[in-house]
């Protein structure tokens, strides 16, 4: 078994499940959110479970990412501005195809310059605000190298538990306390990007994973249910407390203890793609290649779609109904996707991020990359 194919089958799969949960996060109370409008039922807090979770997926996004791009011959300073200001220009190009369809079906005015770069700078697609971060994790890119290079194993013990303390822990302690005074504010590396990316790189060493075990494992997914119930206690405690259920849709706690739970179903995924006897190569035309594209993409096709899909809610209900909408938009667009990548221009407009050229496609492991 090759670990290109290894590496592959990782990413595609985290990809998967990042891409849906962060299309599915951004339908809102017309879809994830749909639950706190109807009476409460046995379904509440598992359906309010899944919205917490649903913001692990700009999470894992960057895991894959710092995953493969942590591991790539290092870009010249220009090039990578290049690489930047061609995302930069694929972000712009699309957001103003969805400013014009949004005039078209709202039936506006016209096009307005300074309502388009207030959209803009503010993302006009809700999930458009993870292309930003992926943005931002370029810029970075330099010093992230460094960090994911040279860390010590003390060093990356000491980022998990700053990351745990300041993003996980002080939010909720200062909430209880009201202490809402304290102006701490974290370092660059445990930021959300940066931190999620170091792990992807991190965890996808071989000499990480062969260490891990079914304790292990065990221990990681009885952590994880104990977060994601702190998480459930802590929001309806702030519903209960400041009677309005509306809160849930704020979530101002579905970001503090999302580590651990990214962290597990990530070395779950890669010591069971390990421990697979074969896997099929991978097609030259594969999901890598279009996923960073296929965001773009998805925030255009979504409301043409459901404008001819609404009689469907009265099938299945509307959270099933959003649900289902998300994997059609996401196949959707990951297809168009490599149909416009045939033309050179969209091939940087629409890059690859995930994938690695010289492989066509495959993710390329070095050697100390599931090897």
């Amino acid at each position: 078994m090759s670990n290109s194919k290894q590496f592959y089958y990782l990413q595609r799969t985290i990809l998967i499940i990042a891409l849906m949960l962060i299309l599915f996060s951004d339908t809102a109370d017309k879809g994830i959110f749909s639950f706190i409008n109807q009476p409460q039922s046995i379904f509440f807090y598992p359906q309010l479970v899944v919205a917490l979770m649903a913001v692990a997926g700009p999470n894992l996004l960057m895991m894959v990412l710092g995953a493969q791009q942590l591991q790539r011959p290092a870009l010249t300073i220009p090039k990578l501005m290049q690489k930047l200001l061609w995302l930069i220009a694929g972000i712009v190009l699309f957001s103003v195809v969805y400013y014009g369809e949004t005039i078209i079906l709202s039936h506006d005015q016209g096009f307005n310059v300074s309502g388009f770069f207030k959209d803009l700078v503010q993302a006009p697609v809700g999930f458009y605000d993870v292309l930003y971060e992926v943005l931002g994790f370029f810029v970075s890119l330099p010093v992230l190298r460094i960090i994911a290079k040279y860390a010590s194993e003390q060093i990356k013990r000491y980022l998990f538990w700053t990351e745990l303390i300041f993003i996980g822990m002080l939010p909720i302690i200062t909430f209880f306390t009201g202490l809402t005074t304290i102006a701490v504010k974290p370092p660059l590396a445990v930021a959300a990007g940066c931190f999620f990316a170091l792990m992807g790189y991190w965890l996808s060493k071989q000499v990480v994973l062969r260490q891990i075990t079914r304790e292990h494992l065990l221990v990681a997914w009885l952590l994880t249910f104990c977060c994601y119930a702190v998480m459930v206690s802590v929001t309806m405690y702030q519903v209960n407390l400041e009677q309005n259920v509306n809160l849930i849709m704020n979530q101002p706690f579905a970001q503090t203890l999302q580590a651990i739970p990214c962290m597990t179903l990530w070395v779950t995924v890669a010591t069971q793609i390990m421990n697979r006897k074969q896997l099929k190569p991978p097609h030259k035309h594969n999901w890598l290649q279009a996923s960073y594209g296929s965001l773009l993409v998805a925030g255009v096709l979504f409301t043409p779609l459901k404008l001819v899909t609404t009689w469907f809610i009265s099938v299945v209900g509307i959270w099933w109904y959003s649900l289902a909408l998300c994997a059609v938009v996401l196949l959707l667009s990951v297809g168009l996707v490599q149909l416009l990548r045939r033309l050179p221009v969209m091939q940087r407009l629409l890059p690859d991020l995930f994938g690695n050229p010289e492989t066509v496609g495959v993710a390329h492991a070095t050697a100390n990359t599931m090897d």
